[in-house]
């Protein structure tokens, strides 16, 4: 602020002067030179005072609007859609759409810009245990990816009560690694495996998505 009034009042000057020595050069051997001169100086020191003073005048009311701006950012997710079929609910963000599950896969959805897709798997095996089913995902994430790691875990005492998520960078599409997210559930017999991958450098907006789509994941006893 004081450094914007300075440069308001130094280019002011600045020109005024410059105005001023030329008067002066053709008005000095006139009758009226002297009294032009002193009036020029007398509107020089109006013209900085006026922008002295408006440089220092602020919307207090823009102010606040650009500061709430800045700390409340908009909502990337405006109106999702509840998705509930026989076995489990999930929560679509607004600018996905359902397609086509591959083969062997119970539910698949994409992005608008065709860089997010979530798939959905879901195996009938009441012998595997939950932290096998951790450990078997893991591995399998290991080989299809880099950094293959569990990033959040939560351990019931029963298998619907617990929730493991796997995160690794993994290409999509034979591209360049994006982050590839696996949400584990289990309910009664049925052990949840839910991918979401993100394709590299796509906005954080479809980061978002994944972890709504990942929270939102509910399994169901059939």
């Amino acid at each position: 602020m004081i450094s914007d009034l300075w440069d308001r009042i130094t280019f002011a000057a600045e020109g005024l002067w410059l105005f001023l020595v030329d008067c002066f050069d053709a008005l000095r051997y006139s009758r009226w030179g002297l009294a032009i001169a002193g009036g020029a100086i007398v509107l020089l020191v109006i013209v900085i005072v006026i922008v002295a003073g408006g440089g220092g005048e602020s919307d207090p009311t823009t102010e606040t609007a650009a500061e709430q701006a800045l700390s409340e950012p908009p909502s990337v997710i405006n109106d999702p859609q509840f998705v509930e079929e026989r076995g489990f609910s999930i929560a679509l963000p607004d600018t996905w759409r359902r397609t086509k599950p591959p083969e062997g896969a119970s539910f698949a959805a994409v992005s608008e810009d065709g860089l997010g897709e979530a798939t959905l798997w879901v195996d009938r095996d009441a012998k595997l245990d939950f932290d096998q089913f951790v450990d078997q995902s893991l591995a399998g994430l290991d080989g299809l990816g880099d950094d293959a790691r569990v990033t959040d875990r939560v351990e019931g005492p029963t298998p619907e009560t617990s929730i493991a998520v796997l995160e690794a960078d993994v290409p999509v599409d034979g591209g360049i690694a994006g982050p590839y997210r696996v949400t584990l559930r289990a309910a009664g017999p049925y052990r949840y495996y839910l991918a979401t991958s993100i394709g590299a450098g796509a906005p954080p907006r479809l980061t978002a998505d994944a972890e709504l789509l990942s929270t939102s994941f509910r399994p169901q006893v059939r």
